[in-house]
């Protein structure tokens, strides 16, 4: 497993796995037990971790850095 990201809070990482995913790339956020039940740890670490296959790191170094809309505008016009 190789580490692309680091964040200071569950939710950051797991907005970037939930992206990721959407490229087809499985990650994972070993640290997830950990911060969910005390997040005060990683204050003063390197951070949540998450981390893909080593055959997916280009790639999603490469997703990291792509603009998506989670959600399509269409969903969300108004009704005339």
């Amino acid at each position: 497993m190789k580490t692309i990201a680091n964040y200071g809070t569950l939710m950051e990482a797991e907005l970037l796995k939930l992206k990721l995913s959407s490229f087809g790339i499985e990650a994972f956020i070993p640290d997830e037990l950990t911060a969910g039940v005390a997040p005060h740890i990683f204050a003063t670490k390197s951070g949540i971790r998450v981390q893909v296959a080593e055959k997916d790191a280009e790639n999603a170094r490469a997703a990291m850095q792509s603009k998506i809309d989670l959600l399509e505008d269409e969903q969300f016009t108004e009704e005339e």
